[in-house]
């Protein structure tokens, strides 16, 4: 009786043993597979971190301007589109070709009365279109630029810019002949919420303000890369 105790109690503690060794394997997988996910989360969360990079600065720079004017020209020949060579990552070019210009609505359209006279309204209205069709920035300032050169033709030079940059004109020609009147309207009621401030063409707002008139017809570049918190090497 004694013996089939002992023999009992063998066999109690053997099977003790083998639940614990199981349950002890049972835990160290389940902490295994948890250390593997965390590591793998924080492997995923990493990658992403990395993955992404900082927001790149930009300033609106809203340019309010005449075709046919000569500091218009001027500014952008020597300072706008050698600005934007330079920094473009940095800056939003937003043309606004309508200056001192009046609208009038008629049961037709719109009449135009432009300070340079009727040449400089259907050029302001070129350039409406040409802002309109063509949407790579670069590729729209330089086509506005080559225009203001010699804007006294402005449908030949509407073709003769295009073709030496290898863009089609018929979209613009067919904008202009179609709702140039429309845009170039459009251009004039924003010119007119902003009059207030617009006493001279060009004038220039850097992130819609209005400030340091001077300074930023003087040198553009140094206005705008004054604005940006991490300047870019084109700053330098």
């Amino acid at each position: 009786m004694v013996l089939g105790s002992f023999r009992y109690r063998i066999l109690i503690g053997i099977i003790l043993i083998i639940i614990f060794w199981q349950s002890s394997k049972l835990w160290t997988s389940r902490r295994d597979v948890k250390n593997i996910s965390n590591q793998a989360n924080n492997e995923n969360t990493s990658a992403e971190l990395n993955s992404k990079e900082p927001a790149v600065e930009k300033i609106l720079v809203t340019v309010f301007y005449e075709a046919l004017c000569p500091d218009s020209r001027s500014f952008f020949v020597k300072q706008l589109f050698p600005t934007f060579e330079r920094i473009a990552e940095n800056m939003i070019i937003k043309a606004i070709p309508y200056g001192k210009a009046t609208t009038t609505k008629t049961n037709e359209g719109f009449k135009f009365e432009c300070q340079h006279g009727p040449v400089e309204c259907e050029a302001n209205m070129i350039h409406a279109c040409s802002i309109d069709v063509i949407k790579n920035p670069k590729q729209q300032l330089e086509y506005l630029t080559c225009m203001i050169k010699k804007n006294y033709e402005p449908q030949n030079i509407m073709k003769s810019c295009a073709e030496n940059m290898g863009i089609n004109y018929q979209p613009i020609l067919d904008c202009f002949l179609s709702k140039g009147e429309k845009l170039l309207a459009e251009y004039g009621e924003f010119t007119k919420a902003n009059r207030k401030w617009i006493d001279f063409i060009p004038t220039i707002s850097l992130d819609e303000n209005f400030n340091n008139q001077p300074a930023i017809l003087k040198d553009l570049h140094k206005q705008v890369c004054l604005l940006l918190k991490n300047p870019p090497k084109g700053c330098f």
